[in-house]
């Protein structure tokens, strides 16, 4: 009954599981793109922030070039 546990016999496979390795990479490749088009909407987000204060600077100075006349 409580005879020892022997190890397994054999060896690994001379070829690699393709399977894992392809999960493994579409795993990572998606996690590239998520942080990838987090960064680019957060670029996009600053750059129409940026553009609209541009505008709104654009027209106070108008608004005061006609206050002064």
């Amino acid at each position: 009954m409580n005879a020892p546990i022997s190890p397994p016999t054999g060896s690994p496979p001379d070829f690699p599981n393709l399977y894992v390795t392809f999960w493994s990479v579409f795993n990572i490749l998606i996690l590239i793109a998520i942080v990838v088009l987090v960064f680019w909407y957060f670029k996009k987000q600053s750059d129409d922030k940026r553009r609209m204060f541009e505008k709104l600077d654009s027209i106070i100075s108008l608004l005061q070039s006609k206050k002064n006349d």
